[in-house]
């Protein structure tokens, strides 16, 4: 059977727009930072209760343990990878996270960009971790870290395209 060119280039449409419907639900599930209020960096520490681990990005929970932070945090190195001037400027932004939820929703880069840089396995509900990052514009539960810290110490960066607002520095500590 002969297929004409005018059937030929429909089918041609027909199976490029079913494509481009096939892939709807991972670009709507895409989170760009402009969805993150980036003015303010936040920081929480606590247990993993939830792993989903995949694309377009990953999802952990957080049971937040504690929103201090740590002694050596003016000290402490940026993530392998990170871009300098964003890690620093979203470290001089971090303040204790202060808001209601006893567990955030954190949305985490894929699993080949955390490969590219230095976490090289998925994480493990149970594993404790550090976080800092910037809290959804529409969702208080839900936190993207530009950076977080595993227990052993290891430092995974977050950040692959420029935020939409540099973070503003956090208010000088009072002195004692």
């Amino acid at each position: 059977m002969k297929i004409s060119s005018v059937t030929n280039a429909f089918l041609k449409l027909l199976f490029a727009v079913a494509l481009g419907y096939a892939w709807m639900p991972y670009a709507s599930a895409h989170h760009g930072w402009s969805s993150f209020n980036t003015r303010h960096a936040y920081f929480a520490a606590g247990t993993v209760t939830y792993v989903r681990w995949g694309n377009p990005h990953s999802e952990v929970r957080l049971k937040v343990e504690t929103t201090k932070l740590p002694a050596n945090w003016k000290s402490r190195a940026a993530p392998p990878g990170a871009d300098p001037a964003s890690a620093l400027a979203t470290m001089n932004s971090a303040r204790p996270y202060g808001g209601e939820q006893k567990e955030l929703r954190l949305v985490l880069a894929g699993p080949e960009w955390m490969e590219r840089w230095g976490l090289d396995r998925a994480l493990k509900v149970g594993e404790k971790m550090e976080v800092v990052g910037f809290l959804s514009a529409s969702q208080d539960r839900e936190l993207r870290p530009m950076m977080f810290w595993l227990a052993n110490g290891q430092g995974v960066w977050q950040q692959l395209t420029s935020l939409p607002q540099q973070p503003e520095s956090a208010p000088a500590a009072p002195s004692k």
